[in-house]
């Protein structure tokens, strides 16, 4: 799998499908009550340190991606999620340069109060299982991350239990430094049946380059606001349309919001939004609005 998305999208259409109906109507769907402020989850698939120069001019400094993930972090609540090479690398002793500066990285965002989850790529649920458990441990011992994000995830009911077997391996293994349970978000881009979504605490349920606001559909009414999240990539007319769009998905109670106009052409999770600052203040004043 390529780094530049996230792998969205799980194959063939479930009966959570949200598409017109051979019939021209529209499948039942439900409006979710906002109870809980919303957050952001931000993929952060950049590597934490930038440098410029060489030889005995080169410098290296933390990368303003991170660093603008932190600053804005105390204003509403914040994931990130890390991806150091398709996942984890290898833990080592003593830490290699590249464990070294996730670690490091990982400090400075929990510091800033994001909560940290470690990305694993699942193909869709044809991933050798041990695989994804080996992945989920190598963070679990080395990274001090918060939990697990979960890739390439189908949206099938058939492959629940795979995914309720990864999501156990991360509660067991992944404990928090801040003492709350590991978290475990699941990443099929589309919404998936609702056996499927059972298995996690945050569900993706868009990743595409647009801003449309697929409906919920009925048959995961019993799935709560605060545990979707959306994301739409390569935005170019981002300061127009951010506001209103995420105001929209507040109204729909949904639970964590990511908008970026990075995207054309190029990795849309290796640098953040130049309007980051903008989004989180959207989010924020809405936020407000539930006091």
């Amino acid at each position: 799998m390529l780094l530049s998305a996230c792998g969205g999208g799980g194959g063939a259409s479930t009966s959570a499908d949200t598409s017109t109906s051979a019939s021209g109507t529209q499948p039942s769907t439900v409006v979710l009550k906002r109870t809980a402020p919303m957050g952001v989850l931000v993929p952060l698939y950049g590597y934490p340190l930038v440098s410029s120069g060489s030889g005995s001019t080169r410098t290296t400094m933390p990368n303003p991606s991170w660093t603008t993930v932190a600053s804005n972090a105390a204003l509403v609540p914040t994931i990130a999620v890390i991806n150091p090479s398709n996942g984890p690398v290898a833990c080592t002793t003593p830490p290699s340069a590249n464990l070294s500066a996730f670690q490091q990285g990982i400090a400075q965002l929990h510091l800033a109060g994001v909560t940290v989850l470690g990305y694993v790529h699942t193909s869709y649920g044809q991933r050798d299982p041990a695989l994804v458990q080996q992945d989920v441990q190598t963070y679990a011992q080395c990274y001090g991350v918060d939990g697990v994000f979960f890739d390439e995830v189908s949206n099938q009911a058939s492959l629940a239990s795979y995914y309720a077997t990864a999501a156990a391996v991360v509660r067991q293994d992944i404990a928090p430094a801040s003492g709350k349970s590991a978290l475990v978000a699941i990443n099929p881009g589309t919404y998936p049946a609702l056996s499927i979504a059972d298995t996690a605490d945050i569900t993706v349920m868009h990743e595409s380059a647009d801003m449309n606001l697929p409906p919920v559909p009925a048959t995961l009414s019993s799935y709560s606001p605060n545990k979707f999240a959306y994301l739409s990539l390569g935005i170019s007319d981002l300061p127009q349309t951010q506001a209103a769009t995420v105001t929209s998905l507040f109204h729909l109670g949904i639970g964590y919001a990511y908008v970026t106009d990075q995207g054309n052409g190029t990795d849309p999770w290796a640098l953040v939004s130049t309007d980051y600052s903008s989004l989180v203040q959207s989010i924020q004043t809405l936020n407000q609005t539930l006091r």
